[in-house]
């Protein structure tokens, strides 16, 4: 009886920390994770350029393999008998070898296709069928993203919200008598009068309701970038230009910026290669993939500048 594999992504409910949250708050957070979620998805997929594909189906199969990482973390592909072709599709453990790796598997065929495309009976790893992973640990992209986006949409929250408190209007005790007056004078006020006249008890009720709440945004929007700059550095995608200026940056800070953005995408580039070698031994294929966003390697950019401002800052002290 096959194993049944457990779901590697479950759907993500980014609201459920705010259950007792009004309407406006879910809508408002469900924009926020939509968008974050789109917008990390389109940087996944186009991550790599695919080769040795089917060729006439080459773009399908490429999203669809992306598609499958981004969910699942890994996909199965075989040949079809009879047909220059491959079919991929996910998969569930039959059962284990010693090292703890899937021996026999059962193919999951989603869209009913003929069972010579996606046959139901047990299929051997590495014989019948090859298996890809896109991460060291087997899991998904996306769970590695939406941890990120969580997060991110914790800060967009207190954003909001720190905004929202920036926008408490003028609160004045006045009474039905002095109304006018006070219209008076706040109209004079929020027409940009240079001198305004008024009585000493008047001045007095002229006070703002006080919150004690400090703007922050401009500290909260320097986090939200270091959240992201993070992400994209766990996705291998360059991003040291957004974390400075690169004056502001010594040489030894980039080579080591660099060093992470390049460990971290080359794990992810190293696993998915070393499961091609594989498959294309199994399938008699020549797969292959490259990275559309090369390695990290600027230093030389950094150091010119930060030499230029050396020396125009040692003429100025001279």
């Amino acid at each position: 009886m096959a194993e049944t594999k457990k779901k590697k992504n479950p759907k993500y409910d980014f609201c459920k920390r705010y259950k007792g949250c009004g309407a406006e708050v879910k809508t408002f957070i469900n924009q926020v994770a939509q968008n974050l979620k789109n917008k990390y998805y389109n940087v996944w997929m186009s991550k790599f350029k695919w080769s040795g594909l089917d060729e006439e189906i080459k773009e399908q199969e490429q999203n669809y393999i992306m598609r499958h990482f981004w969910s699942e973390g890994t996909v199965a592909l075989r040949n079809i008998k009879g047909l220059n072709l491959i079919a991929m599709c996910p998969w569930n453990t039959e059962t284990y070898n010693y090292l703890d790796f899937p021996e026999k598997i059962v193919l999951v065929n989603k869209r009913g296709v003929s069972k010579t495309i996606i046959p139901s009976t047990p299929q051997v790893v590495n014989k019948d069928v090859a298996l890809l992973y896109c991460l060291p640990n087997h899991k998904s992209i996306s769970s590695v993203v939406y941890y990120y986006i969580e997060r991110m949409i914790q800060v967009e929250i207190v954003i909001n919200n720190n905004l929202k408190l920036q926008n408490i209007p003028f609160v004045i005790g006045v009474t039905e008598e002095d109304k006018d007056q006070f219209d008076d004078i706040i109209e004079k006020i929020l027409n940009n009068e240079l001198v305004v006249f008024t009585s000493v008890n008047d001045i007095k009720k002229l006070q703002t309701l006080a919150t004690n709440a400090p703007y922050i945004v401009d500290k909260l929007k320097t986090y939200l970038v270091s959240l992201e700059n993070e992400l994209l550095t766990v996705l291998g995608i360059d991003n040291s230009g957004a974390q400075a200026k690169q004056a502001q940056l010594t040489v030894d800070e980039v080579n080591a910026s660099n060093d992470i953005i390049n460990d971290y995408g080359l794990a992810i580039e190293d696993e998915i290669k070393a499961w091609l070698e594989r498959a294309n031994a199994v399938l008699g294929r020549n797969i292959s993939i490259e990275a559309k966003t090369k390695p990290v390697d600027s230093t030389h950019d950094y150091e010119d500048v930060t030499i230029t401002e050396s020396k125009e800052k040692s003429e100025e002290a001279e």
